[in-house]
This record gives C-alpha cells, structure tokens and sequence, in this order.
C-alpha cells in the first residue's frame, strides 16, 4: 500500500472530481440505459429482500418476461442488488457504483502501466486518463455495463504478456481465463470483440512453446474454466438461438 499510496490518493481525487457534479448538486442522472439497466437491479433487489427469485420480472416492468436480461448476467444483477438495499437510495448508489468502477479502471490501467516497466508518473496518468476516457466516464451518463466492461480490459495485460513469450505455465493461463470470464459477467458483446485480438498473441506464445503438451493443456484449462465462468450468459443466449 505505501509503494502505491501516491497512485491511490491521485486516482482518489479524480473520481473525487468527476463525481463533484453530483455531489455538488446532490441530485442522481438516470442516463441513456438508466431505466433498463436500474429497474434490472431493481428488480433484483426487491427479490433479495423478498426471498422470491424468479426469471420473470415480479416488481419491474409490468410483469413482463425477462427475456433481454439473458444478455446480462443474473449474478452480477444480483450483487448490484444487495448494494441497493445496502445503501437505501438511488442518489448512494449511483455514487458509490461510479466512484468502484471509476477507482477500479483507474487503478487497474496503473497496474497496467506498472506491468509494462512504464514509470510511477506515467503509470499514474495513464490511470486518469483511461478513468476519465469517454469509454469508462460514459458510465456516468450511461449507466451502461459495457463502461464497465472496458474499464475492466486492464486486467488483460498481464495474461497477454504471458501469452506472447510463451509463459504458458498453469497460473498464468487460468488468470486469462477468469479474466475472460468476469468480462462475460458484465457484456458478453465486449468478450467477442476482445477474443479476435488475443489471436496474434496467441500464435506467437505457441511458437515460443515449441508447442509443448503442457502448455496446450494449460491453455485449454484456461479454456474452459473461461466457458464454465460464462455459462449464466452463455446457456440463456443459445436457448434463444
């Protein structure tokens, strides 16, 4: 934490700073996918607090079949869910979800930096510049999940460095493939975009592991495990193929 405080305490200050609108105003922004994306949520918080799970909508839209959440996965509604009811309004929540998503690509974009032999300084601007990219701040008039879908792309650059030199060792390829998986967790749309660009890095790993069984074994454990991570949003998808 002290090798680290100087990024934390930047990085602190401007989510500080991009969430003072709201702060300032003391007022919530229902944003472009605000009422889809809040009355999942709501939906599922009121079935946590009722202890009535279903996959048709009990207390949001009308009643209606969920059909448009088999693109989202249920887990991650549901853990949204209890931070509502944690919280108690919309006004808290709003501001503690911006100020996680924006903490966490910020510091994960340092990370990034760090991994790359990047300096402290650099690494650090970096952070702020990917938290307040249009792509992750977006979030905010938004409140869509693919903002935080690509804050969460950072996390790639470890397991892609590994995989370009070959270090296919077990550990390095199952982090690839929870890394996979919790990015399916958030939009599956982000995943099919991202897996097209691992493929050179693939190529060149394989060669550099002169193909050894061992390494193919943990590449394809990385595999899997991605899948079964997945499957909440997977299985829902091709039952409506």
């Amino acid at each position: 934490m002290r090798k680290h405080r100087t990024a934390i305490v930047v990085i602190a200050l401007a989510v500080l700073v991009m969430c003072s609108p709201l702060l300032l105003n003391n007022h919530a922004l229902l944003g472009v996918d605000g009422y889809f994306q809040y009355n999942r949520i709501y939906e599922a918080a009121l079935q946590l607090k009722n202890h009535n799970f279903s996959f048709i909508n009990l207390y949001s839209f009308q009643q209606a079949g969920r059909v448009v959440n088999s693109l989202y996965s249920p887990l991650i509604t549901y853990i949204a869910g209890a931070l509502l009811l944690l919280v108690g309004n919309w006004f808290r929540f709003q501001i503690l979800s911006l100020a996680i998503v924006y903490f966490t690509s910020g510091m994960l974009m340092y990370a990034a930096g760090q991994r790359l032999h990047f300096s402290k300084r650099v690494s650090i601007a970096l952070g702020v510049i990917f938290l307040s990219s249009n792509v992750v701040y977006g979030f905010l008039f938004g409140v869509t999940w693919r903002s935080i879908a690509f804050g969460l792309l950072p996390l790639l650059v470890g397991p892609i460095l590994d995989l370009y030199a070959g270090k296919w060792e077990l550990l390095p390829m199952l982090k690839l493939g929870i890394y996979i998986g919790l990015l399916a967790q958030f939009q599956i749309l982000t995943v099919a975009l991202v897996l097209p660009f691992l493929v050179s890095f693939f190529i060149h790993g394989l060669r550099r592991t002169k193909f050894e069984v061992s390494g193919l074994l943990n590449f394809v454990a990385a595999v899997l495990l991605a899948v079964l991570l997945s499957l909440d949003t997977i299985l829902p998808l091709l039952e409506r193929v």
